[in-house]
C-alpha cells in the first residue's frame, strides 16, 4: 500500500515538474512531502517494463539500504579504526529488522542512510574545512541528503538534534577532532551555503509551496506538528499491553523493542561492554583519541529517541521501523565489544568469552535463516513461549506473509468463498487471489464472512485486542516462522453485529 501512494506522490511532482505547473492527480496528504526520492523511484521503475516496477522499486530501495550498512562502518572507521568499522558493518548487515526492511521499505531504510551518511560528511568536513574543493563536496552532499530526507518525513531534521549539539560543542569548545586551521567565520559562510541547497532541492520537489515558497513551507510543517494528521496504525500492542493512543504509550517504547526484538547476542554484548569499561578502560583510551568523548556521543545518539519521548509524545507504531535511522548507531557498542575480544584473544578470559559469545551468534544465525524471508518479525527469547508470543507485539505488520499464506491455502469448497480482512486492507489478499483463478470469492463485511485471512494486529472489533483473539473458529491455512503464527486463514462464524 505504501510503496504504491509513494510512486503515485513521486509520479504527480514529475508531471507537474515537466508540464511547468500542471496537476492531474491529487492524494491525500501529499502536501506534508518533498518528493524528490519517490520521483527519482518513480523515474528509475519507469525505464523498465511495468511488469516489473515492484520488482525495481525493491531493487532500488535495497542499493539505498545497503549504502547505509556501508555508511555506518565508514562513520565508525571515521571515529575509531577499519577494523571496527568492519566489525559494525556486518552486526547491522545481520540485524534482523534492518534487514527485513532492506527491499520493502521505501521510507525509512532511506532516512538511515541519510543520517549515516550525513554524520560521515560533516567528521570529514570538521577534518578537512580547510581543503576548499573536497569541504564544497561535502556541503553539496549534505545539502541533497537533507533534502532527500526531510522530503520523506518532515521531523526527519529533528533527529539531528544529538550531532548539531556535537557540531557546536565540538567546533566553539572542545575543539578535538576539528582541523587545526579551522575557520569559524568561514563555517558560518558554509552553513548558509549549504542551507540554499537544501532549501532549493527540498522546494523544488514540495509542489504545494510553489505558491510562496518563503512562508507556505513553514506553515505546513506547522500545521503538520499541531493538526490531527497521523500516519500508521492507530493502536498498539507492546510487550502485550495494549495502547489506544499514541499518547498512552510508554516512553520507553524504542528500548522495549529494541530489548525483545535485538539478537541475543547483541544484547550480551552491550553487557559485556559495561564491564569492560570499568575493568579494561585504558584499553580504549590507548586505541582511540578521545575514546570518552566520542562515546558520549555516541551514546547520546542511543538515548536520544527515548529521551525524545519522554519530551514530546509523537506517533508510533511498526514496532522499530520508524526508529531504523537510529539502529546503525546501536551496533557501534557490539562492535566495539568484539573488537576487544579479538584484539586480546591471545588471553584466556577475552578468548573464552568470545567463544562462548560465538554460540550465540551461531543460535541466532540458525534462528535468522529460519525466518527467513520474514526477519523484521524476529523475536528474541526473551518473549517467552513461541505459540504466545502473538500476544506480545504486533509482528507481520506490513502482511507480507499474505502471499505464501494464499498460495498455500486450501479452501476445500467450489461454492463462492465469502472473505473478510483483519490487520491489513483487503487489496493486499486481492493481488494475490488474482494468481489462483479457480477460485470464485468476494470480499465481505466481518457479519457475512465465512473465512477471515489475519495477522496480529490490534482491532477494534469486539474490544481492543489483535486479531487473532477476535476472531475464533478453525485454520485452514497458517504461515508459522520459528513457532511463531505470523498470519492466518480461519473458517468463523458469521460474527454478530
Amino acid at each position: 500500500f505504501d510503496e504504491q501512494y509513494n510512486l503515485v506522490r513521486g509520479k504527480i511532482t514529475l508531471d507537474y515538474l515537466f508540464s511547468l505547473g500542471k496537476i492531474d492527480n491529487n492524494i491525500i496528504g501529499r502536501e506534508y512531502y518533498s518528493t524528490m526520492y519517490w520521483s527519482l523511484l518513480y523515474f528509475i521503475t519507469e525505464i523498465f517494463p511495468s511488469k516489473y516496477q515492484i520488482e525495481v522499486g525493491h531493487l532500488t530501495n535495497l542499493i539505498f539500504s545497503l549504502g547505509a550498512i556501508f555508511g555506518i562502518g565508514k562513520v565508525s572507521q571515521e571515529l575509531f579504526n577499519k577494523k571496527v568499522g568492519n566489525i559494525v558493518f556486518i552486526i547491522l548487515f545481520f540485524y534482523p529488522i534492518f534487514f527485513g526492511h532492506m527491499s520493502i521499505n521505501s521510507k525509512d531504510t532511506i532516512l538511515a542512510f541519510s543520517h549515516v551518511w550525513m554524520l560521515y560528511l560533516i567528521l570529514r568536513y570538521l577534518k578537512k574545512q580547510e581543503f576548499k574543493k573536497k569541504a564544497n563536496k561535502y556541503l553539496i552532499s549534505l545539502g541533497l541528503l537533507a533534502a532527500l530526507s526531510t522530503g520523506i518525513q518532515l521531523a526527519f531534521l529533528a533527529s539531528q538534534i544529538p550531532t548539531i549539539s556535537f557540531i557546536l560543542i565540538e567546533i566553539f569548545f572542545l575543539k578535538k577532532i576539528i582541523c587545526k586551521n579551522f575557520s569559524r567565520k568561514r563555517f558560518l559562510y558554509d552553513l548558509i551555503k549549504c542551507f540554499l541547497i537544501f532549501y532549493s532541492i527540498l522546494i523544488l520537489f514540495w509542489i504545494d509551496v510553489h505558491q510562496n515558497i518563503l512562508i507556505q513551507p513553514f506553515y505546513i510543517i506547522w500545521e503538520f506538528i499541531f493538526s490531527d494528521f497521523k500516519t500508521g496504525w492507530p493502536f498498539i500492542l507492546l510487550n502485550g499491553n495494549y495502547y489506544f493512543s499514541f499518547k498512552d504509550v510508554p516512553p520507553l517504547y524504542f528500548l522495549i523493542n529494541f530489548i525483545y526484538k535485538s539478537p541475543e547476542y547483541i544484547l550480551l554484548t552491550y553487557l559485556l561492554f559495561l564491564i569492560l569499561i570499568i575493568n579494561s578502560k585504558n584499553f580504549y583510551k590507548i586505541k582511540f583519541k578521545f575514546f570518552y568523548y566520542k562515546l558520549s556521543f555516541i551514546i547520546f545518539m542511543l538515548i536520544f529517541p527515548n529521551l525524545l519521548m519522554f519530551i514530546i509524545p509523537f506517533p508510533v507504531n511498526d514496532g522499530l521501523r520508524l526508529f531504523l535511522w537510529v539502529l546503525p548507531y546501536y551496533c557501534i557498542i557490539p562492535g566495539l565489544t568484539l573488537y576487544y575480544l579479538i584484539e586480546n584473544f591471545s588471553f584466556i578470559k577475552p578468548k573464552i568469552t568470545l567463544l562462548v559469545l560465538s554460540l550465540f551468534v551461531i543460535y541466532y544465525l540458525f534462528n535468522f535463516l529460519s525466518i527467513t524471508p520474514y526477519h523484521y518479525t524476529y523475536l528474541n527469547i526473551l518473549n517467552g513461549k513461541s505459540e504466545n508470543r502473538y500476544k506480545k507485539f504486533e509482528n507481520d505488520y506490513w502482511a507480507t506473509s499474505i502471499g505464501e499464506l494464499i498460495k498455500n491455502a486450501n479452501f476445500k469448497t467450489d461454492k463462492v468463498i465469502k472473505i473478510t480482512t483483519c490487520g491489513f486492507i483487503n487489496t493486499t489478499p486481492k493481488h494475490y487471489l488474482k494468481k489462483r483463478p479457480n477460485l470464485n470469492y468476494k470480499f465481505v463485511t466481518h457479519n457475512e464472512a465465512d473465512y477471515i485471512i489475519m495477522t496480529n494486529r490490534v482491532s477494534r472489533h469486539h474490544g481492543m485486542l489483535n486479531c487473532f483473539d477476535i476472531f475464533k473458529g478453525n485454520d485452514i491455512a497458517t504461515v508459522k516462522r520459528n513457532g511463531l503464527i505470523l498470519s492466518v486463514i480461519r473458517k468463523i462464524k458469521a460474527q454478530k453485529s
